[in-house]
């Protein structure tokens, strides 16, 4: 049963909705749905007082990906993405003191527990086909959860077995799996911290990891950076340059796993439904990140009503954020959530939501937008190219100049002196060798056989460097370089690099960026992922007019 082929039906005897495929005993009222808990219900009847009344609490409510509500099979018309928008600061400090002050009853929790009760009786057929069918799909993999964890493991059961935790409702549903189908509450567990989270997915990882006490549970974040002082420095991220998610949390997490002395098997809560890109992904196969790592996908076909389904069949703990009303629970700044999270965060995450608001604001004058209230409150920040106004964008990529009594040579001002970690970035080219006379040093790389590709003249406490190059096949090599200077004037120590590093041979300590020539390969990947060679130069760069 492919997901192309599944529909959401509403069974009008029970009340719920149903996960089929093509069915005409039905009516059929979206492609994907999510369950509406009670503190949503809430929001809602306090957003739409005219329409919605107390008995509201009492509904069958779901809703589509859209925000659009689905209540006892009919969709309502109330679009509260549309009513944020357009309240002022005084009704959403009265909707957010009714919001907090919200009280559950017992009658309340009672009638939500029955329809989900109904729920999980009419899906049970999917419910058993997700976890348990022994059929295979178009890549010869096991259909069910369960019998595809225990092939996978099998397979590769020479490596250490991980699962990737990130508090929310996918990899919940991966981890309580991936115990089941091994029998072992042992699997290690490794939750990265983007620092960003909201509060309730830090409340959640707390509580997991305390009824878990058999789970090893290993928590990596950036120690080296600080969300808001990167803002600062070079504007907030954007849909077009989500510079965070390299900094945040590809990045910290990269370097931990490319650091394990064995090979790795991650069980991951990736769904093809997610996104485009993620469509593309296989539910078994190599890590493009980590060389040492498989990556495999028990629920990758499974859509948002199924993972609910399986959550709400098991009896699973999960983040109390989707009982607000949050459909995903990553970085509750991110440029790519929509105005629901929005007003979500301004409600159940005030405190830092303000700070964040009052920070755009800030910027958005700093780099001079007249209108920039509206640039902020409308969302156009988040459509934002380059570091335009700020000043740290002026001297960030470097220009060359062709030697003309010297072949194969070129000149390149930098704006500091060459330092440690100017050096450094020349590692993933091959072996360095320096040789100094009268404050000139020669910076000489050599490939693995030692033959010379290149060297770079420079003198002490100078921004003046010479590039020469001595034997190279690569008709791109200046450019590389270029983007290695380019790597020198941008850096923030941002940690982006280790996340383009797939054998962990990169990373920040100190203040100070360090590769690790024993375990660079030399495959560039650090150079090469970045169009300017640095995600702080990319992030930044201006697009000629």
């Amino acid at each position: 049963m492919k997901n192309e082929d599944l529909k959401m039906y509403w069974d009008f005897e029970k009340n719920v909705p149903l996960i089929l495929e093509e069915n005409s005993d039905f009516l059929e009222v979206a492609k994907d749905l999510r369950p509406v808990f009670l503190q949503e219900k809430w929001l809602l009847i306090n957003l739409f007082p005219q329409k919605l009344d107390n008995n509201f609490l009492e509904k069958s409510v779901w809703a589509t990906k859209q925000n659009r509500y689905i209540v006892d099979g009919k969709m309502i018309d109330v679009i509260p993405t549309s009513k944020f928008k357009s309240m002022k600061q005084d009704e959403l400090e009265n909707v957010r003191k009714n919001i907090l002050e919200f009280s559950i009853t017992e009658e309340h929790i009672k009638k939500e527990k029955e329809i989900f009760e109904a729920f999980i009786i009419a899906n049970k057929n999917r419910f058993n086909y997700l976890v348990k069918s022994e059929a295979k799909d178009d890549e010869e993999q096991f259909i069910g959860a369960i019998p595809f964890i225990v092939e996978t493991f099998k397979k590769y059961e020479d490596r250490i077995t991980l699962v990737s935790f990130s508090g929310g409702k996918d990899s919940t549903v991966v981890s309580h799996l991936v115990r089941l189908a091994l029998n072992n509450p042992s699997i290690l567990h490794i939750f990265g911290d983007t620092t960003l989270e909201l509060p309730k997915s830090y409340e959640y990882v707390k509580r997991f990891q305390e009824d878990n006490p058999f789970t090893p549970f290993f928590e990596e974040r950036n120690e080296e950076n600080n969300f808001f002082e990167m803002c600062e420095e070079i504007g907030p991220p954007s849909r077009v340059k989500t510079w965070c998610c390299s900094i945040f949390k590809t990045g910290p997490m990269g370097t931990t796993l490319a650091n394990f002395d064995e090979n790795i098997l991650t069980f991951l809560g990736l769904r093809r439904g997610e996104s485009a890109s993620r469509s593309k992904y296989k539910k078994v196969s190599q890590s493009p990140k980590i060389l040492k790592q498989m990556v495999a996908s028990p629920i990758i076909d499974w859509t948002d009503l199924d993972v609910w389904l399986y959550i709400l069949s098991e009896n699973l703990d999960f983040n109390d954020s989707y009982r607000q009303g949050f459909a995903r629970v990553g970085c509750w700044v991110c440029p790519n959530n929509g105005t629901w999270s929005e007003l979500l965060s301004s409600i159940y995450n005030s405190e830092e939501y303000d700070k964040w608001y009052g920070f755009l604001v800030d910027f958005s004058k700093k780099i001079g937008k007249v209108d920039y209230e509206d640039y902020v409150k409308d969302g156009k920040w988040k459509a934002r190219q380059g570091g335009e106004g700020l000043e740290k964008s002026t001297d960030i990529l470097v220009e060359s100049k062709e030697c003309v009594n010297e072949k194969n040579s070129k000149t390149f001002i930098l704006n500091k002196s060459v330092n440690e970690d100017f050096v450094q970035l020349f590692k993933p080219f091959g072996t360095l060798k320096i040789m100094g006379k009268n404050r000139i040093s020669e910076l000489i790389i050599l490939d693995r056989k030692s033959n010379p590709l290149f060297k770079i003249m420079y003198k002490d406490d100078d921004n003046e460097v010479k590039v020469t190059i001595m034997k190279s096949e690569d008709k791109y090599i200046f450019n590389k370089i270029q983007k290695q200077f380019n790597k020198f004037n941008s850096c923030l120590y941002c940690q982006g690099c280790n996340s383009a590093c797939p054998t962990g041979a990169i990373y920040v300590s100190n203040g100070k960026y360090i590769i690790d020539e024993k375990k660079c390969v030399n495959c560039l990947k650090c150079i090469d992922k970045f169009d300017s060679g640095c995600l702080i130069a990319s992030a930044l760069k201006i697009k000629k007019r």
